[in-house]
């Protein structure tokens, strides 16, 4: 009988048990932000959350991988709505793109979310959501990820850059041979905030 490598077979099942785990560490580190609702009487309510790094690693990307925040949610439910005014307050560790420090950057997101009920759970784009009357809980964590990934500046830059860079902003001298009264040619393509693109390219790599 041909004998099997135990040193093998090992090494091939510790990857799969350590992503597992890893995964079930993840959806606890989540579930923190969850609020039950099912029992919720018609009421305002106020709870209290706070994040670290092991929020950002649960997702599992790039964008935003340190930080530590504090999020204050004010929950008023009614029998046809559950409206979420949420505010977020912390810093996040940026690199800079010009020295390659890591440097902190404070974040101040104030942001209020709608949840009419319905016989599905769907999101209907700007702070609008469906959500099926039998939902158990309200799962924030997405949307409080999603806020401060919004927060990441376009150009991120130490602080110590800052008051050159604006300096730099105020010379620049732009001609152009338009006329005042001419009106800029209309386009039928919609200006998409590169942060929502880069954004969504995250939540379709999941």
């Amino acid at each position: 009988m041909k004998k099997v490598n135990a040193s093998l077979v090992v090494s091939k099942k510790l990857p799969n048990f350590a992503f597992l785990f890893s995964s079930k560490v993840h959806m606890k580190v989540l579930e923190a932000f969850q609020i039950p609702i099912i029992a919720l009487e018609d009421k305002s309510y106020h709870y209290t959350f706070s994040g670290d790094d092991a929020f950002f690693a649960a997702y599992e990307q790039d964008w935003v991988e340190k930080g530590r925040f504090e999020v204050s949610v004010d929950l008023t439910k009614s029998a046809l709505m559950i409206q979420v005014q949420m505010k977020i307050t912390g810093s996040i560790e940026l690199i800079c793109d010009r020295s390659l420090e890591a440097f902190d950057y404070q974040i101040d997101v104030n942001e209020k979310l709608i949840f009419k009920y319905s016989d599905h759970s769907e999101d209907l784009g700007d702070n609008l959501f469906l959500l099926d009357r039998k939902e158990p809980k309200l799962d924030l964590s997405q949307d409080i990820f999603d806020f401060i990934a919004l927060e990441v500046p376009m150009k991120k830059l130490h602080p110590r850059f800052l008051a050159e860079e604006d300096e730099a902003s105020t010379d620049v001298f732009i001609y152009t041979t338009d006329r005042a009264d001419e009106k800029p040619a209309s386009t039928t393509e919609e200006v998409i905030d590169p942060r929502w693109a880069a954004l969504q390219q995250l939540k379709d790599l999941k």
